[in-house]
């Protein structure tokens, strides 16, 4: 039985991610769907007779209550029990597998015989993290994974940080997401941030110019201002931090 795993998509569904679920006889998600219409095209891509697994996850809104917060069921000859987060969750003594989400980071571990499973985030980029799912084919007591790495052919071709560098010399047509680049391309654009707010440019200027979210750059510059001395590999970092802590 082929099994797609995956978390966090947090309101983009890429299309790796659905040639996986396409080719899967049941799929699992831990949670952090965030918009219903992802759900939906997750149902509308599964093929016949696949069955899905959902739960709710910390950042899915009013529309997901009907959704439990935790799943225990059987396929094959194994038990699974299935939440956003294990660290807020009582997990049963009998079940073989536990899968969860929420950390945004793939891990795999097998402990007395019981295999814990975090396929990472498949949605939206967090600065560093790399995006991940996971497959696990399971036939009667055992099982198989495979980690699958997503964006991977876009990474390397440099598209965000080529966009970006143009941007910081010129400005952009489209505005900039900042969750959607890599961590070269970010901070490119910290820098470039940084050097306006020195030139004495305004919050609102700075965001006109990169085409970025006044809300962004003044996170930005409110790191500046109140850690005198850092730097842009340092707010970089303090990003990373504060995002994982408010995941």
């Amino acid at each position: 039985m082929r099994i797609a795993v995956l978390s966090d998509t947090h309101d983009v569904l890429r299309g790796e991610v659905l040639e996986q679920i396409r080719l899967a006889d049941a799929v699992i998600h831990a949670g952090d769907v965030c918009k219903p219409e992802i759900a939906d095209r997750i149902k509308a891509n599964l093929k016949k007779d696949a069955l899905l697994y959902l739960v709710r996850g910390n950042m899915d809104g009013n529309w997901a209550k009907r959704l439990p917060e935790t799943l225990e069921f059987q396929l094959e000859h194994l038990s699974f029990f299935v939440v956003h987060n294990r660290n807020r969750a009582v997990i049963p003594e009998n079940c073989d597998i536990v899968i969860s989400g929420h950390t945004h980071r793939f891990q795999t571990e097998t402990t007395d015989g019981r295999l814990w499973l975090n396929p990472g985030a498949c949605g939206r980029r967090r600065f560093r993290s790399e995006l991940s799912m996971a497959v696990l084919l399971i036939e009667g007591h055992s099982w198989q994974i495979e980690k699958v790495m997503i964006g991977v052919e876009e990474e390397s071709a440099g598209k965000n940080e080529n966009t970006i560098a143009a941007a910081d010399m010129h400005g952009c047509g489209g505005c900039t997401d900042p969750m959607e680049l890599s961590s070269g391309a970010l901070l490119l654009l910290i820098s470039g941030i940084l050097k306006r707010m020195n030139r004495g440019k305004t919050i609102l200027q700075i965001a006109g110019e990169l085409n970025l979210e006044e809300s962004f750059v003044e996170e930005i510059c409110r790191i500046y201002v109140t850690h005198p001395g850092v730097t842009a590999n340092g707010i970089l970092d303090k990003l990373e931090v504060n995002r994982h802590i408010g995941a």
